[in-house]
């Protein structure tokens, strides 16, 4: 495997700021280096969702810190573009390597450091 993508893995957070109001943000937590794969079109009819040209398969090496994380509390940014993430699979159940299905949102917002989005 060639992993040549710095990618950035985000979780949910919410914190109380200086004057006590809860504020919700996305935090990088982790940042392996990845091989990225589009879906095939057999990918997407196996798993009965609709053909879609920004699903992308992010594949890092396996790493303890995605072990019991949720797709809802995690998100992709690669290249300022943020992904959402439709699942985390532990390939073959080696612990060895991770895939992470996921989707581009909004068409390809860019992610901005200064953006709590």
């Amino acid at each position: 495997m060639a992993y040549t993508k710095k990618i950035e893995i985000q979780h949910f957070t919410e914190m109380e700021d200086t004057v006590g109001n809860h504020v919700q943000s996305w935090e990088t937590f982790f940042c392996p280096w990845a091989e990225i794969n589009t879906a095939t079109a057999k990918e997407y009819y196996a798993a009965a969702q609709v053909n879609s040209e920004n699903d992308v398969v992010f594949k890092i090496r396996y790493s303890s810190i995605l072990v019991g994380k949720l797709t809802s509390e995690v998100r992709i940014v690669y290249k300022g573009l943020i992904y959402d993430v439709k699942r985390i699979e532990d390939i073959n159940e080696q612990h060895r390597q991770f895939a992470i299905r996921a989707v581009q949102l909004n068409g390809g917002v860019r992610n901005e450091r200064n953006n709590n989005t």
